[in-house]
């Protein structure tokens, strides 16, 4: 390759950066259409200064992680489409995996074990404040703080979930034995820093 082809190149690399710099400093309140190539799902999303991206609980809640919590026979869940619905400034997503049932067992429910996630990402301020308020103002009572893990936690007893703050996103995490809503705040952090929380 010559010098010329080489100069080029990189003033075309650099138009370009400039460009993408350029758009996204002038799309403070613009907003995009987004699809999810796996499940063809699109959302419109704001772009530009006040741009936030949502977080897919099943990039967060692994195959790994959930393994390692639950053992080689931890199985996804299939969860209907309703459970990840979203608004303008809020966009929803779920991930559960369940551990294999012994069929032998006398009492299936007892064996029952599994671990959940669900992700209540701000899409613009709006939502993130919406989130924020979970953990302030509109904390349930009833609850315990729970130190250590993202901005802002706390156990909730009544539904055995785990809330954490982290980045303006809202994280409900499950991790239960027996039946659903059973889970634990230690077995709730026990998962959460599998997360990365």
């Amino acid at each position: 390759m010559n010098k010329l082809t080489v100069g080029i190149i990189g003033g075309v690399v650099v138009l370009v950066g400039v460009s993408a710099i350029l758009i996204a400093r002038n799309g403070g309140t613009d907003d995009a259409t987004v699809s999810d190539m796996k499940t063809g799902k699109s959302e419109t999303v704001n772009v530009g200064d006040n741009a936030v991206v949502a977080v897919d609980a099943c990039s967060v809640l692994t195959e790994a992680v959930a393994k390692n919590i639950l053992g080689e026979g931890a199985e996804k869940a299939d969860l209907p489409a309703a459970g990840q619905t979203s608004t303008k400034d809020v966009s929803v997503s779920n991930c559960v995996y369940t551990a294999k049932i012994d069929p032998t067992a006398a009492v299936r429910m007892s064996n029952t074990k599994g671990v959940s996630l669900l992700i209540r990402s701000g899409k613009t301020k709006d939502g993130t404040d919406s989130n924020k308020g979970q953990f302030g103002s509109q904390k349930p009572t009833g609850v315990q703080d729970v130190a250590g893990l993202g901005e802002a936690a706390y156990f909730n007893p009544q539904f055995g979930q785990l809330n954490v703050l982290k980045n303006g996103n809202w994280y409900i995490i499950s991790n239960y034995s027996g039946t659903v809503g059973s889970g634990t705040a230690e077995s709730g952090q026990v998962l959460a820093k599998a997360l990365g929380m």
